[in-house]
């Protein structure tokens, strides 16, 4: 499995709980590479994590992979607590995470990443 980062240059702060940020970027790199250790269809197991400026003010992470994905039915209940995908999950972490980024002013939701796989995107603003 390859993990590939393309981190932002001039990335303003972000005011916060280190804590409980790093908490939530450990939550999604866990499910992604979870997901990227499925076999995919086209064998592909990476997972990338980008960070950027998000104008006017804020910083956008975003965490993809190469898995299956997640079904677009799941993706409105992806964050609720005790929901999950993975087979005997708790269906907290999601969850958690979503808390956290919120609590802290920001937004995190999730896309299919074209060809295979999900995007978890955290918004965050910048402070």
């Amino acid at each position: 499995m390859q993990i590939k980062a393309s981190l932002g240059s001039q990335i303003p702060r972000v005011l916060g709980d280190r804590i409980q940020l790093q908490q939530v970027v450990l939550n999604l790199l866990l499910n992604v590479i979870g997901a990227a250790e499925k076999t995919s269809e086209n064998g592909t197991r990476e997972v990338i994590v980008t960070t950027e400026i998000d104008a006017p003010e804020g910083v956008l992470l975003q965490v993809r992979d190469c898995g299956p994905g997640i079904r677009p039915g799941d993706r409105e209940r992806i964050f609720r607590p005790f929901f999950t995908t993975k087979e005997g999950g708790l269906g907290v972490g999601l969850s958690i995470s979503r808390t956290i980024v919120e609590s802290h002013g920001g937004r995190i939701w999730v896309t299919a990443n074209e060809p295979h796989g999900a995007r978890f995107w955290v918004h965050l603003p910048s402070g």
